[in-house]
């Protein structure tokens, strides 16, 4: 299943990745989003439109989650997610690994950003999912994607708010 998630911004790309990654925002989003973060690995390297970042965090989401997702799962829902940012082309790759039938289940995306004029910004997420669990599929499919845009609408709300209270 694909899917498609846009929001605008009023700040410039380069400030938003800057934004994106620091250690402040961050430390206040996770919680925001109701999301337990473990940083694993931060590897930067270059600077400027030379920037590379490879990041992954265990994830573990704090909501309630069906039934029918607690039948496979063991313990916490968590996940890692694997980014690689690339700054000349404003674009972070995304996979993530479920901690439960992460042979079965497929979360990728491409996360970038299209300048909208000065000072302004669209961040467009393409995200696919995928569940080959028999007669399951197609509703913890759903379910991945519901959660996904749940979280990313609360990042939006929390982003603006960040942005307008730290300006450049």
């Amino acid at each position: 299943m694909e899917y498609r998630i846009e929001d605008d911004f009023d700040v410039s790309a380069e400030r938003y990745w800057e934004i994106f990654f620091s250690d402040d925002y961050n430390e206040g989003l996770w919680p925001a989003l109701d999301i337990k973060r473990e940083l694993l690995k931060f590897d930067r390297q270059g600077e400027g439109a030379a920037l590379r970042i490879h990041r992954e965090q265990r994830l573990t989401p704090q909501r309630e989650v069906p039934a029918f997702v607690k039948k496979l799962v063991s313990g916490a829902i968590t996940y890692v997610e694997k980014n690689e940012f690339v700054a000349a082309d404003s674009v972070m790759k995304t996979i993530t690994i479920p901690g439960f039938a992460a042979d079965r289940i497929t979360t990728t995306g491409t996360y970038r950003l299209v300048p909208k004029g000065p000072g302004r910004c669209s961040r467009v997420w393409e995200g696919v999912c995928e569940c080959r669990i028999p007669l399951l599929g197609g509703k913890v499919e759903k379910h991945l994607i519901d959660e996904v845009r749940e979280s990313y609408r609360r990042a939006t709300v929390f982003t603006r708010t960040w942005i307008a209270e730290h300006p450049a």
